[in-house]
């Protein structure tokens, strides 16, 4: 006859799992080693799995969408982000007794929310040479490309000037961009009306802003007015990445650009002000 477990001894096996994988790991590699991932690890404690579900809760809450009449949409593919050298040397059990227990908690999450989701929970274990220890990435899967096209279309949507006359005329607002490839500079003059159509920043010559350097992509990135006349950047999938004041945005998110901002398109830079033809 098994006997019932002692109250508390659940709690500890699940705090102690994460803590367990990584130590293997680390056992025989000394202080050094520790040290280095005392960013994930604390020296005693370690990193527990409640810590980790915690977090994973607080990422499911932030990307969760809100979708009218058809309900609070959650995300229901969860990365597993472990890195390659914990994972190379961690026991297979281990991996698997960590993903039985984020899918566990990410459902009880979820169903204590009642929150809907668009397929059926799943967790899939990856190798990430960009994550220290572990972490647990929260996503749409495979339907986060169609979630983006909706999301822009919404943006695009809300970039409109709501209730003007068509009769009545927005005048442009004319920009100056400094390009500066390497050594050299110059000038582009553009035009663009608040709330109206974007420009294409690329390397192409029927962009609107063309920039003949290598590090930019045939289509890179986008610039607009927003119906208040603030000018917004937004990278649409380049290779080498948008930056302002030398931080690279998100792919598909719009950044504010202030007086002064240096944007890099690839190796390119360009600084935006404005033109005295707007009077």
């Amino acid at each position: 006859m098994t006997e019932p477990e002692k109250p508390g001894t659940k709690k500890k096996r699940e705090e102690a799992l994460p803590e367990r994988l990584l130590r293997r790991v680390l056992e025989g590699m000394g202080d050094v080693v520790d040290r280095k991932f005392g960013r994930t690890i604390a020296p005693k404690g370690g990193l527990t799995t409640s810590q980790l579900i915690e977090r994973m809760k607080k990422l499911i809450d932030e990307r969760v969408r809100d979708e009218g009449r058809k309900g609070r949409i959650a995300p229901h593919h969860l990365k597993l982000k472990v890195e390659w050298g914990t994972h190379t040397e961690a026991p297979p059990e281990i991996i698997k007794d960590l993903e039985h227990e984020i899918l566990a908690a990410a459902i009880d999450h979820i169903n204590d929310h009642r929150y809907r989701t668009m397929a059926t929970m799943k967790v899939e274990t990856e190798v990430d040479i960009f994550t220290t220890g572990i972490s647990v990435d929260p996503t749409f899967g495979e339907f986060e490309d169609e979630l983006r096209l909706a999301d822009e279309a919404k943006r695009a949507a809300a970039f409109e000037i709501p209730h003007r006359s068509p009769f009545e005329k927005i005048p442009d607002v004319h920009l100056i961009a400094r390009v500066t490839i390497g050594q050299r500079a110059n000038e582009i003059a553009l035009a663009l009306k608040p709330g109206g159509k974007r420009l294409s920043v690329g390397r192409v010559p029927d962009n609107e802003l063309s920039l003949n350097d290598a590090s930019v992509s045939k289509i890179h990135a986008a610039i607009m007015l927003n119906p208040q006349g603030t000018l917004l950047v937004a990278d649409t999938g380049s290779t080498n990445g948008t930056f302002i004041n030398g931080r690279r945005i998100a792919y598909g998110e719009a950044r504010q650009i202030e007086a002064g901002d240096v944007v890099g398109f690839g190796d390119v830079e360009v600084r935006f002000r404005k033109s005295e033809e707007n009077g």
